[in-house]
Order: C-alpha cells, then structure tokens, then sequence
C-alpha cells in the first residue's frame, strides 16, 4: 500500500509539472509570435519614416586645409622688390636685401631652385615659399 501511495503521488507531481511546463511552453510561444508580428510592424514603420541620411565624406577629419600660399600671388624673383619678397614665409629684411644682392650680381635667376644659393635661404626654406615662387 504504501509503494501505490508514493507511486500517486509521483505520478501527481509529474502530472503538475507537465501542465505547469505546458503552459509555460505555449506562454513562451504566445510571446514570441507577438514579438515577431511588434518587430515587423516597427520595420515596416521605420522604412516609411526613413529620411535619407547625407554622411561626411569618409575620414574628413583626416583631410588638410587647403594652404594658404595657394590662393596668393606669386612673387617673381627676377622682378619682385623688397616689400614683395618680405611677404614670403621666413624672408625679412635682411634675406630680401640677400636675394637682391644675388640677383645684382648674378642677373636673373634661371629656375626657382637657384634661391637656394642665397645666403640664409636653405631647402627648408625653399620648401615652405615653393608654390609661391615664379621667375
């Protein structure tokens, strides 16, 4: 008698635990056709209000600002004055009174390079007022 009692209530307790699981099995699968019907709805939504989105160009933040030398005149070494030639990066007074000088003695610069051969005027110098240099 007392194996049959157990055995009932073995047998209660399974039967509780599948009606418990059950429910919660189609509880679950409730939830998850209304979730897939709400996500549908909200795409669909989405797609209606979609505004098209203009981007900055892919790394802007790396590109240079345009130098300013480049909007400038140029400066002609075979004509250009003391004032004009103060306006190139680096070259005051003295430099400018240098490439007069070089110019008066050896005439005419033959390509811009051969400001290089000023007194006080190097390649990094140079570098800086390329774009700026004409003959």
């Amino acid at each position: 008698m007392k194996k049959i009692i157990q055995l009932l209530n073995a047998i209660f307790y399974m039967g509780t635990l599948i009606a418990m699981l059950s429910g919660t099995a189609a509880y679950a699968q409730q939830f998850d056709q209304k979730y897939l019907k709400w996500k549908a709805e909200q795409e669909a939504e989405d797609a209606r209000l979609k505004i098209p989105h203009v981007s900055p160009p892919k790394n802007y933040y790396l590109a240079k600002p345009a130098l300013q030398a480049s909007t400038e005149t140029k400066i002609s070494l075979n004509h250009a004055n003391l004032e004009q030639l103060q306006e190139l990066t680096g070259v005051g007074l003295k430099k400018a009174e240098a490439i007069i000088a070089y110019r008066q003695k050896n005439g005419k610069f033959k390509n811009i390079e051969e400001i290089q051969q000023v007194k006080g005027i190097g390649p990094a110098l140079f570098a800086k007022n390329k774009a700026r240099l004409a003959l």
